[in-house]
């Protein structure tokens, strides 16, 4: 049978947290979904754990990347390949309510929408094996959301991610993760909620995300992530403000980013992104509400004495803000 839904999930170096992830996919409560697993050229046992779970249930599918070309190629492959009318994404270190497809897929049909956001919690494992749960969402309630009020979500504090939400296939008709860049959700996920004509905000915890050490979310800032967070951030607050859109949460989230960008970049003229940041810091009239004090100072030091800003950051780090 035709699947429902194509749940997709990139592999990569996540041994020790897949069998978790395959598990809670196997015991999903709708059954006609087809889970498509691409082992991106993972070094470890990735690649055979993920045929070991084909061999036990046939609605796996498994694709490997004969060389190691990302998450947005990852996921672009699987998109290509998928069968079912609605995808949803979960990363291989994840894992997610025995509901996730079905509670998705019946808010869809009900609502009669294209794209579904649900809840979900951060997982963190402390130094003694126990786990700290903090919940999204805490402030949106349930229901049907305008274009304006899905495009805030999205801008909000996990609002970005690709795996919370479910999305009718033909989002995705000229839409694709970047490829070679770091937080490609940045990059895509804007352009499929904008394309989307009705959406809904599902307030039920459907997924687990698993903080832990190493992954890209808690990496190091180097060079990359700086050249990539600019890139994709300036891309999306172009685009957004060229169809029309323009909101508190975007000026905020565009402005933290940008602050958050030219403290670590430390006034690189020659860096195209730091210049076109720093001048939208410093032609900001009106600081967003949802600055902190300690933001505000950060921002007037950076418009009025921008060598002292530069010291704060040498001296504390990024903790600076």
């Amino acid at each position: 049978m035709k699947p429902i839904i194509s749940v997709i999930v990139p592999v990569y170096q996540v041994e020790a947290y897949l069998p978790h992830c395959l598990d809670s996919l196997c015991r999903q409560s709708l059954p006609d979904i087809e889970l498509i697993l691409v082992d991106d050229a993972s070094p470890d046992r990735c690649g055979a754990i993920c045929e070991e779970y084909a061999a036990k249930d046939s609605r796996i599918r498994v694709f490997h990347q004969p060389e190691n070309r990302g998450l947005s190629a990852a996921r672009n492959l699987a998109i290509r390949n998928a069968a079912g009318d609605y995808l949803m994404f979960v990363d291989g270190d994840d894992w997610v309510h025995e509901d996730f497809c079905k509670a998705a897929y019946e808010c869809a049909q009900q609502h009669h929408a294209d794209l579904v956001m649900f809840n979900y919690v951060h997982v963190r494992k402390g130094e003694k094996g126990d786990a700290s749960q903090r919940k999204a969402f805490r402030s949106f309630t349930e229901g049907c959301k305008t274009k304006e009020e899905s495009l805030d979500m999205m801008l909000a504090d996990g609002g970005n991610a690709a795996w919370n939400k479910l999305y009718r296939k033909e989002l995705f008709k000229d839409v694709t993760y970047p490829e070679g860049f770091l937080y490609e959700d940045t990059g895509a996920t804007y352009k499929l909620m904008f394309k989307a004509t009705r959406f809904y905000f599902l307030d039920q915890v459907l997924y687990y995300q698993n903080i832990r050490p190493n992954s890209i979310t808690t990496s190091k800032v180097t060079q990359k992530v700086l050249d990539d967070r600019a890139t994709q951030n300036i891309q999306r607050y172009r685009d957004l403000t060229s169809w029309g859109f323009r909101s508190e949460m975007l000026e905020y989230r565009f402005l933290n980013f940008a602050l958050w960008y030219c403290m670590h970049q430390k006034r690189d003229m020659s860096n195209p992104d730091y210049i076109y940041l720093s001048r939208a810091l410093r032609s900001c009239r009106q600081v967003p509400q949802a600055f902190t004090s300690k933001k505000r100072y950060a921002l007037w030091l950076f418009k009025h004495c921008p060598w002292l800003i530069d010291l704060f950051y040498t001296i504390k780090g990024r903790e600076v803000i």
